[in-house]
């Protein structure tokens, strides 16, 4: 398995260590595979449309910031 390096802010740090029991290397993957899978989709349907890239851009950030919010509920459903 290849290895990547992400940079937080301190911020969000200060949070993940609060939660070390969290696999938080499960969580980054998976949050990367479903932006992939989004992505993906979205340039299968920009083959077909006539939207702009910059339109394309706009609805997958809107899709990825609705995708965390669900999951970041996911997250304190579980830690409840």
């Amino acid at each position: 398995m290849t290895e990547i390096k992400l940079t937080i802010p301190e911020s969000l740090y200060e949070k993940i260590k609060k939660y070390p029991k969290i696999k938080w290397n499960s969580i980054a993957q998976s949050a990367l595979e479903r932006y992939i899978e989004r992505f993906e989709i979205t340039e299968k349907i920009a083959i077909r449309s006539k939207l702009t890239l910059d339109d394309l851009e706009e609805i997958s950030n809107e899709i990825t910031k609705r995708s965390w919010q669900q999951h970041k509920k996911n997250l304190k459903k579980k830690e409840e």
